[in-house]
């Protein structure tokens, strides 16, 4: 279980990377606005399994 916590853990705080970067490419004009819709829900999927994992052992 410790294994587990201690891959979730750096997963789940990259994953606030994809909360958090897409809508800066898109007001820059990187992206598109499907791709950050993609990308934000894919981080916020990731970050509540991930987050679940070792927020609970804490």
């Amino acid at each position: 279980m410790k294994t587990l916590i201690a891959i979730a853990k750096p997963v789940s705080w990259a994953s606030l990377l994809l909360i958090v970067v897409p809508p800066l490419l898109n007001f820059n004009g990187s992206i598109d606005s499907s791709l950050m819709n993609q990308l934000l829900l894919a981080g916020t999927v990731i970050w509540f399994v991930t987050a679940s994992l070792w927020m609970k052992s804490e």
